[in-house]
């Protein structure tokens, strides 16, 4: 039977965070950014993940991601120098023991599980594919590599904006989300195959899509667009953290959870049915909220157990608490 693994790529400086922190442990919705590519990877059906670091945040990541998912299903290794995705790929092989990889990125909060089913269902269902890559239409491609493909509609490469060479290629709307299914031995004799020639200077992941598209063995699969959005400052993570909120807030309405407008509920934290949040409340950590709740207007509460028809307060503050079922915490000032 045939296995399949990941690897998340994650050694990546982030100067632009302008921190001590690895960018990718910034947090989101409650989460660091690099849990939700490793989370939505064992959605999607692996058995394993390698996430590649860089030698400065290795034992943080590690330490992070054993925690949280356990150590049988997390890898890290480490690439030194950084030599561009196609190195770092390289790198992962090497704690690879599946014939199928996922190649992600780290700092993609918003991609799921559901985004990769596609790409193995690909690779599964025909058997001259070697490599898909997930691909995006977008308004505006600018700064973003682009899906080439031949009159007949087949993936002959993909380019860098940097190096695009023409006005038809830099037109092009479909691009690169930056996620990958492969064969394991292709990707590792593709990698071992390509070299730096591009304006970076850099091993590109994605020469590997030419190299199999040379027999016709390399496809693109048409995706979201939200599982490409990645966060490389500050600014970008706010964008995406918002995107996240409104996403629980979603789940959380399909459950029979009302939430208002502005209420602000981590990806971490769980809701019963029949419970009310107000506006500018703010959900955090591992609170479990009971069913028939209501959350006024402002209220906070981090890292709290809420019991079944209990009242919280306007602009009340809780933390590290239970309140017990039918409890009313008064508003905050009162």
């Amino acid at each position: 039977m045939s296995t399949l693994s990941a690897i998340v790529l994650a050694a990546g400086q982030g100067k632009r965070m302008v921190s001590a922190l690895p960018k990718v442990l910034h947090h989101a919705a409650g989460r660091p950014l690099v849990h939700y590519p490793v989370r939505a990877a064992f959605e999607g059906g692996v058995d394993r993940v390698v996430v590649v670091a860089s030698p400065e945040t290795r034992e943080l990541l590690e330490r992070d991601l054993v925690a949280a998912f356990g150590r049988d299903r997390i890898g890290v290794v480490v690439q030194s120098p950084p030599r561009g995705t196609g190195d770092a790929a390289r790198v992962g092989l090497e704690d690879v023991t599946s014939d199928r990889v996922l190649i992600l990125c780290g700092d993609t909060p918003l991609l799921q599980g559901s985004d990769l089913l596609p790409l193995v269902s690909a690779l599964d269902q025909d058997a001259t594919l070697r490599i898909v890559v997930s691909s995006a239409a977008l308004d505006d491609p600018t700064g973003y590599g682009r899906i080439l493909r031949d009159q007949a509609g087949r993936v002959i490469a993909i380019r860098e904006h940097r190096d695009l060479e023409r006005d038809d290629q830099r037109a092009i709307r479909e691009v690169n989300s930056g996620h990958y299914a492969a064969e394991v031995a292709f990707l590792r004799a593709a990698l071992a195959e390509i070299r730096p020639a591009n304006a970076q200077g850099e091993i590109y992941l994605t020469d590997a899509i030419e190299i199999a598209a040379s027999s016709i063995a390399a496809a693109a699969v048409v995706g979201s667009a939200d599982g490409l959005l990645g966060v490389n400052d500050r600014t970008q993570l706010v964008v995406a953290e918002e995107l996240l909120f409104s996403r629980v807030a979603r789940r959380l309405a399909a459950a029979g959870v009302t939430v208002r407008a502005g209420a602000r509920i981590d990806d971490t934290v769980a809701v019963g049915p029949e419970t009310t949040i107000e506006g500018g409340a703010r959900l955090r950590g591992t609170t479990r909220v009971g069913r028939d709740v209501t959350i006024d207007v402002g209220a906070v509460l981090d890292d709290c157990i809420v019991g079944d028809g209990a009242v919280i307060g306007a602009g009340a503050v809780v933390a590290a608490r239970t309140i017990a079922a039918g409890e009313r915490v008064p508003p905050h000032g009162s």
